[in-house]
C-alpha cells in the first residue's frame, strides 16, 4: 500500500489516465483527489479555476482498500476499488471497476467490458512492479 500512498506514482499505476497530475495534500485519505492542468483560461460562470478534478477518493482503509471514483476519458465516472490482502512473502491485489452514469455505462456495454477488465488486471501489474524493488547484483 505505500505504492498507493505516494501521491507521486498515481500517474504510474493507474491505467488511461494523463500523466501530468496533481494529487490533493492529503491523498489518499477520503474526500482527497487528483486534478490536471486542463491549459485553458477561465471563461463562463462556473469555472473558478484551469483545474480538472480526474479522481477523488471515495473510502480509504489503510492498509488493504482504497476506492477512487475516475472520470472516463470519453465522458462519465467509473468506480475502482483496489482491495490488498497480506499473504505470506506478498499480498493478493484485487481490482475491479464498475460504471456510476449512463455515459460509463456505455463503454462497459458488449466487449468494452473486455477491456475494462484487462484495464484492471493491468494496474494490479503496474501496483506489484512499482512495490517489487530492484533486485541487487550479489557481487561487491
Amino acid at each position: 500500500m505505500a505504492v498507493i500512498q505516494d501521491p507521486a506514482t498515481f500517474a504510474d499505476w493507474m491505467i488511461a489516465v494523463p500523466s501530468e497530475l496533481r494529487p490533493g495534500p492529503n491523498w489518499p485519505e477520503t474526500g482527497s483527489f487528483v486534478e490536471r492542468d486542463t491549459g485553458r483560461e477561465l471563461r463562463g460562470r462556473h469555472m473558478h479555476n484551469r483545474h480538472l478534478i480526474v479522481a477523488i477518493v471515495e473510502r480509504w482503509r489503510p492498509d488493504h482498500e482504497l476506492v477512487v471514483r475516475l472520470r472516463s476519458g470519453l465522458g462519465g465516472w467509473v468506480q475502482v476499488a483496489i482491495k490488498v490482502q497480506s499473504r505470506p512473502g506478498g499480498a493478493l491485489i484485487e481490482v475491479r471497476s464498475e460504471p456510476l452514469t449512463a455515459t460509463a455505462r456505455l463503454r462497459y456495454a458488449g466487449a468494452a467490458r473486455t477491456r475494462a477488465e484487462e484495464r484492471c488486471a493491468q494496474v494490479a501489474e503496474r501496483l506489484i512492479e512499482l512495490a517489487t524493488p530492484e533486485p541487487q547484483p550479489d557481487w561487491p
